[in-house]
């Protein structure tokens, strides 16, 4: 997993014998012994440049398919187009993963912004964005104290957020039933709105977002974006007819 994250760090130019000895502290023989075995499984690939190393195509096949829980991603990705279509924003699909929200899906409308996440994939710390403020408004209060106690330094030095402001917004999303970001000095310029998105037992299975320019949000398109966002989730669940659930 070490040589693995390693190559996906040097992106499109490959990682190299000493960039894998550098990030790991593995011998040179024992690198290039998983090199070849990754190789041969199909996750790992050579570059066009000699000597150095891609993602296989095989994490493609296994990324999708942890992407696609109860057909998850593939039931949000048109109603996030729609939305999109119609309101010109960028809407996502995340999910609790540890620590962190991880990005099932995006879609971006005529009026594309930037996000924690650059693309499928990405993770933010939870605790940063309105979407991750959703997901946490659904844990249970002993694991969502003990992720923001995890995740307190972090977000503190990387998006200039307080803990007590995630805890204020959490409160407030449980009350008013949608969350909003908390104020950082990563990405002052844009905002956004998030839903849980709930099974039919009530429990939660991600979160649908929108992210939009500050000067978008008047308090017609924030009703837009909410209405249009809740009658999407509504009729995903509908259309799941009761197969779709929570992880146990």
């Amino acid at each position: 997993m070490g040589l693995l994250r390693a190559t996906a760090a040097c992106g499109a130019r490959g990682a190299s014998i000493d960039d894998y000895l550098d990030a790991t502290e593995l011998s040179r023989p024992t690198i290039y012994r998983l090199l070849k075995g990754l190789r041969e499984e199909g996750f790992l690939r050579p570059s066009p440049v000699r000597h150095r190393y891609l993602l296989g195509y095989e994490l493609l096949a296994l990324g999708a398919e942890a992407g696609n829980g109860a057909n998850l991603r593939d039931l949000a990705r048109p109603r996030l187009l729609t939305l999109a279509q119609q309101l010109g924003d960028s809407f996502y699909l995340f999910a609790h993963d540890g620590r962190h929200a991880v990005c099932l899906e995006v879609q971006n409308g005529a009026y594309p912004v930037g996000s924690f996440v650059a693309s499928i994939g990405g993770r933010v710390l939870l605790g940063a964005g309105q979407a991750s403020i959703a997901l946490l408004a659904s844990l249970a209060k002993s694991e969502r104290d003990w992720i923001l106690a995890a995740n307190r330094d972090e977000l503190a030095s990387r998006y200039d957020i307080e803990i007590d402001a995630v805890e204020a917004e959490i409160e407030r999303c449980v009350e008013q039933g949608y969350a909003r970001g908390v104020e950082g000095s990563s990405l002052p310029e844009f905002t956004g709105l998030a839903l849980p998105l709930l099974d039919h037992s009530g429990r939660c299975l991600g979160a649908m977002t929108c992210s939009m320019l500050k000067s978008r949000m008047t308090p017609e398109h924030r009703r837009d974006v909410l209405a249009g966002m809740a009658e999407q989730i509504e009729d995903l669940v509908t259309q799941a007819h009761g197969l779709l659930r929570a992880d146990t």
